[in-house]
């Protein structure tokens, strides 16, 4: 879900804005948070508004149920550019800097209809995410004051 497809990538911060649109309510839910991403595999979720809440995994920890913990897992091999590539998982369509991904496997049919990525056309880094949820709700996830930190060249 998600994030950025260079493999060279140590560490990654963002801050987001997350509005959410749900078919049974009229007023968008809207929430601000912070993204941490350290490789291989930590990735840290934080949402600092309307309410404080955190999922977290780190190697094979989690403090998540597992849906959340199969959520943050795709959002791992979205960082490391796996999902664009995956063809076992995704059917991905692109166009531009924008990629369309559309589950192939079961689990990930039952929580996404769609995921729009939208990449910076010269980081590579998603400024937007979109996941349009099974019965159609949305969240739009708009990233902003990303940091990173990558491998040093050889």
């Amino acid at each position: 879900m998600i994030i950025i497809l260079l493999s060279a990538l140590l560490h990654l911060e963002a801050d987001f804005v997350q509005t959410k649109e749900m078919q049974l309510m009229e007023e968008k839910q809207v929430s601000l948070g912070h993204l941490s991403y350290r490789a291989p595999d930590h990735i840290r979720w934080k949402y600092q508004s309307p309410e404080t809440l955190v999922w977290e995994i780190d190697g094979e920890q989690t403090n998540t149920n597992p849906q959340i913990k199969r959520l943050l897992q795709m959002i791992m091999t979205t960082i490391a550019g796996e999902s664009i590539n995956d063809t076992n998982h995704f059917e991905v369509q692109q166009e531009g800097n924008r990629y369309t991904l559309m589950p192939k496997r079961r689990e990930l049919k039952q929580m996404f209809q769609t995921i729009i990525l939208t990449l910076h056309p010269e980081t590579q880094i998603a400024e937007q995410v979109v996941l349009i949820e099974k019965n159609g709700d949305r969240s739009t996830i708009q990233f902003h004051a990303v940091q990173t930190e990558y491998m040093p060249e050889r």
